[in-house]
Parts: structure tokens; C-alpha cells; sequence
């Protein structure tokens, strides 16, 4: 069986909310990228933004299993102004070459979950597999949670576990 690992990095909770749903819906362990100092309040924001534009790479701190034990990889992470937020990103590039298969949930405000996704393709030596973008309100909402369950099995097929498809409703009934 290959391991799996869900990485996250969460600023205001929402990715992490994602992460702990999957995990709790598929048994994949969690490790988590947090910042070094904190990034509340405007001055924070403001920190976002310029480690974004100036792409900085920025310290953070890595609480979890090691990620060059893992056969595949799950990150989820959050989009700042368009792009991959900068402690996931800053991670990614210490902790390359990735020798293992990626999967990519980004979660955003509005946009450019695939221009993160992109970023973290140029990243990895292969481009991830499966890719899902979330909005922030279906997180918080709870809306996503089927999305979330669709993406573990999309990771299951990929790593070429049986998945029970489910007959669409609006086929015929089988055959007893």
C-alpha cells in the first residue's frame, strides 16, 4: 500500500478545516508548514503580498513525518494574490527534488487555484495529479466536503486502488 501524506499550510484556518476533512475521511496522516512569526493583522497582510510579489523566500517551520518517506503527496495550500501562498512554496523548493508523486488542493478567495497548482508542476518533477480548487466559502461552508471526498478517490485510482464506481442515478437500473 503507498503512503500517503497530506501537507498543509493554513493562515487563516480554511485550508487546514480542508486538510482535516480529508484526512478524517480517508485516514491520511497530517503534517503542517507554519509561519516563524505571525502574519495577523494588516501588517501581516501586507507581509502576504510582498513575499508574493518579491517571491521571498520566507522561514516556516515543518511539524510532521518526513516527506521523502512518502509515495505520494497531497498539498493543500492557500492562493495569495494569485499565487502559491509563500511558506508552502518556500517548503516545496527546500524540500526538492520531490521523489514522489504529487496531488494539489488550492484554496482561494476567487481565483488562480490553477496558477498554484502551476507553480507547484514546476516544482515537482512530474505535474500533480489530481487537482482541485476550493473557494474559502464552500470550506467554511461545508459545501465542499463532497468535492473533498471525489478528490480521495481520484488519489486512490491514481495509485491504482479499486474504487467502487457509483452507477449514475439516471441510468438504468441493474439487472438483479
Amino acid at each position: 500500500m503507498e503512503k500517503i501524506l497530506i501537507v498543509y499550510y493554513s493562515r487563516t484556518g480554511t485550508a487546514r478545516q480542508a486538510a482535516q476533512a480529508l484526512a478524517a475521511h480517508t485516514g491520511w496522516p497530517l503534517a503542517e508548514v507554519s509561519d516563524l512569526s505571525s502574519r495577523a493583522g494588516l501588517r501581516g497582510d501586507a507581509r502576504c503580498v510582498l513575499d508574493i510579489l518579491l517571491q521571498r523566500h520566507v522561514g516556516y517551520r515543518y511539524a510532521g513525518p518526513a516527506v521523502d518517506e512518502c509515495q505520494r503527496l497531497v498539498i493543500v495550500a492557500p492562493i495569495w494574490v494569485g499565487h502559491l501562498a509563500a511558506p508552502m512554496r518556500s517548503f516545496l523548493r527546500d524540500s526538492m527534488p520531490l521523489c514522489c508523486k504529487t496531488s494539489v488542493i488550492c484554496v482561494m478567495a476567487r481565483q488562480g487555484a490553477f496558477k498554484g497548482a502551476e507553480e507547484i508542476a514546476r516544482l515537482a518533477t512530474e505535474p500533480p495529479s489530481p487537482v482541485l480548487a476550493l473557494r474559502q466559502g464552500d470550506v467554511a461552508s461545508g459545501a465542499a466536503l463532497q468535492d473533498l471526498r471525489a478528490f480521495a478517490e481520484q488519489v486512490d485510482a491514481a495509485n491504482g486502488r479499486a474504487v467502487v464506481a457509483q452507477r449514475p442515478a439516471w441510468l438504468s437500473p441493474r439487472e438483479a
